[in-house]
């Protein structure tokens, strides 16, 4: 492929890289709450009777406190955790979504006047995936230090049931106010991309979501591929994509970590069900020339176990 045929070919990667973005950035926001929640007054669904479950296809169906009481003790005992605020009732509901393939139970607090005042998601495991609260604003100006906000987030999380480990990033969060508390996920000492345990704390101390963003991972290759048989591969692509027509390009950066296969170079894969984890080489490379008009920085993933293209992403 010529480097103008890869620039062409630029507004369909930048697709696909921004629905993986996407995707992630809405998991770890708590993307998938009800609209409801922040839209108005809940209206109780009836049982749905969906299409069969499928890629793209999401199913949703009532859940009640007597049909699965365990979910909702669960849900109660994240909530006084968390110090969000009781509710005069609750609303249940199991949602599998056919886009990333999972499945997942929520439980939303709701006031007298019908609106949720937080909401708490479990995976099918029964872990919290994520938590929000929506009522209220912080009630002081007085700011916690970074330290501190890391503190109060680590201990919330351990009376809720969560564990982290490895040191916190805290980033002061200008928009809301407060600090935005991450953890990344990590295995067998290697950064599984994208995964992390997130918290907002509102600067009066009180925490005002939780995020917990977790993919299944396949084995790691018994033999993983070096890091110079990886380059060699990239260096193949690379070539075939800018060199030939003159563009140019430099190796950035090369990792080993865990990564989720995608569309970013192969668009007949877009749409299709997430697909669980694999070891890869994270190699970024800088164009150069004409073909630097179009990306400035492309990041190819490599296959630990046979050396393929599994994705990777597109920065214009």
């Amino acid at each position: 492929m010529s480097a103008m045929s890869f620039m062409k070919r630029l507004p369909a990667i930048k697709l696909a890289s921004a629905t993986a973005i996407v995707a992630v950035a809405l998991a770890v926001s708590g993307g998938q709450l009800m609209a409801a929640a922040v839209a108005g007054p809940v209206q109780e669904p009836d049982n749905l009777v969906a299409a069969p479950a499928g890629p793209g296809v999401t199913n949703e169906t009532v859940l009640l406190a007597n049909d699965r009481p365990e979910l909702f003790a669960r849900s109660g005992s994240v909530r006084d955790a968390l110090g969000f605020t009781r509710g005069a009732t609750r609303s249940g509901r199991h949602v599998h979504d056919g886009l990333q393939n999972s499945d997942y139970d929520e439980v939303a607090e709701i006031d007298s006047a019908g609106h949720a005042t937080s909401l708490a998601q479990f995976d099918a495991t029964g872990h919290l995936v994520t938590a929000v609260r929506f009522d209220g604003v912080p009630t002081s100006v007085a700011r916690l230090t970074a330290d501190a906000a890391a503190k109060t987030a680590q201990r919330t999380l351990a009376s809720a049931g969560m564990s982290v480990s490895g040191g916190a990033r805290t980033e002061a969060n200008d928009v809301s106010g407060g600090w935005d508390i991450h953890w990344d996920r990590t295995q067998s000492g290697l950064k599984v991309r994208g995964d992390e345990t997130s918290v907002h704390v509102w600067q009066d101390g009180r925490l005002q979501s939780v995020a917990h963003v977790e993919h299944s991972l396949t084995p790691a290759p018994a033999k993983p591929l070096g890091r110079a048989d990886a380059l060699a591969v990239v260096t193949r692509q690379c070539d075939a994509w800018f060199t030939a027509s003159g563009s140019g390009y430099s190796v950035q950066a090369t990792e080993l970590q865990w990564v989720g296969p995608n569309a970013a170079f192969d668009a007949q894969k877009l749409g299709a069900a997430v697909e669980p984890y694999r070891l890869a080489w994270v190699v970024n490379v800088k164009p150069s020339g004409v073909a630097a008009e179009s990306a400035r920085l492309v990041t190819l993933f490599v296959d630990a176990g046979n050396g393929s293209v599994i994705g990777g992403d597109v920065v214009e």
